[in-house]
């Protein structure tokens, strides 16, 4: 009894031990286990885009989402997100519109905001132009703007991330804002590794008051691309989830119906047009899809699960 005395007397003085836990280990899985969240982005440009979305996350394996708050059809989201209690929806800051004859403008209002809108009253179909015109103070408004309206339709969002990566590949303010407004919100914004090397490394003075390695990082996009698109998207989606890495992936798709309406939105492209979103729909929905989830020991996660460990 003397002896275990002295023991716990010394054990008092050591230095305490504390063991970080990754993602994986914070979700109540072992270390490596391989994380997936299947994105589907763009709800809210089309009924076919937000029909197809909703309709893979009640049948398929599409467990997350995120809206494009200044589309004409984004007010649908609300109300379809009504048949799926807790849907994992997300924010897709809209900067930018890119359609040739359907527009859209910045939610805030182009007396508001008007770096980001043309002369026409529209956003600018690429980020490059985005960059050139629309102050960080600019796009900080048309993000809460775009939060605002959310709200207002029902829609408390569970993460946030950008469309065509303008937040990322823009001015560094941009993507302060983002992630100040996250915190604000305490829920994760997508960001990864390289964001942090290569913007708030580099501006610190920028992200001074904002908790940067609070926010669980992303370890791998999986997106296809038009080559993938021109092989095949079945071969594309099984070969990704036969080589998925332990970690956090997303694999970031665009789900639409090849209807008469999304061939007309995606009218001059030659890329996520109507038949290829038709295809991430085909391939999400199908059992093919299942068993390569299932036989490589994949395990789905959403946004709103990883927000609950910042």
């Amino acid at each position: 009894m003397k002896n275990l005395s002295y023991f716990l007397f010394l054990l008092a003085f050591l230095p305490t031990i504390t063991f970080s836990q990754n993602l994986a280990e914070k979700l109540g899985y072992p270390a490596d286990t391989k994380l997936l969240i299947i994105h589907g982005d763009d709800v809210g440009v089309s009924h076919s885009q937000t029909k197809a979305t909703f309709d893979a996350m009640k049948k398929g394996l599409v467990n997350s989402t995120s809206m494009m708050v200044p589309t004409g059809w984004s007010a649908e989201v609300g109300e379809m997100a009504k048949e799926i209690p807790d849907a994992d929806i997300g924010i897709h800051i809209t900067l930018t519109n890119e359609w040739l004859n359907f527009n859209w403008g910045p939610e805030a209002g182009r007396t508001a905001v008007p770096g980001l809108a043309n002369e026409k009253g529209h956003m600018y179909p690429d980020c490059a132009q985005v960059t050139a015109n629309a102050s960080p103070e600019e796009v900080e408004k048309e993000i809460l703007a775009q939060i605002k309206t959310a709200n207002q339709m029902g829609i408390t969002p569970t993460h946030l991330d950008s469309h065509m990566g303008c937040v990322f590949f823009g001015r560094p303010e941009y993507l302060a804002s983002y992630l100040k407004i996250a915190q604000e919100l305490k829920i994760p914004a997508m960001i990864n590794q390289q964001m942090i090397d290569g913007i708030v490394k580099n501006n610190p003075v920028l992200f001074s008051e904002i908790e940067v390695d609070k926010f669980p990082l992303v370890d791998k996009v999986i997106m296809a691309e038009s080559k993938d698109y021109a092989s095949g998207m079945e071969t594309f989606y099984s070969d990704a989830l036969n080589n998925i890495q332990p970690g956090l992936n997303v694999i970031l798709i665009h789900l639409a119906f090849d209807d008469e309406e999304m061939n007309a939105v995606t009218k001059g492209h030659d890329s996520f047009h109507a038949p290829w979103r038709q295809t991430d729909y085909d391939f999400f929905t199908s059992d093919k899809a299942r068993e390569l989830i299932e036989k490589n020991n994949v395990k789905l996660v959403t946004w709103r699960e990883v927000g609950k460990t910042m």
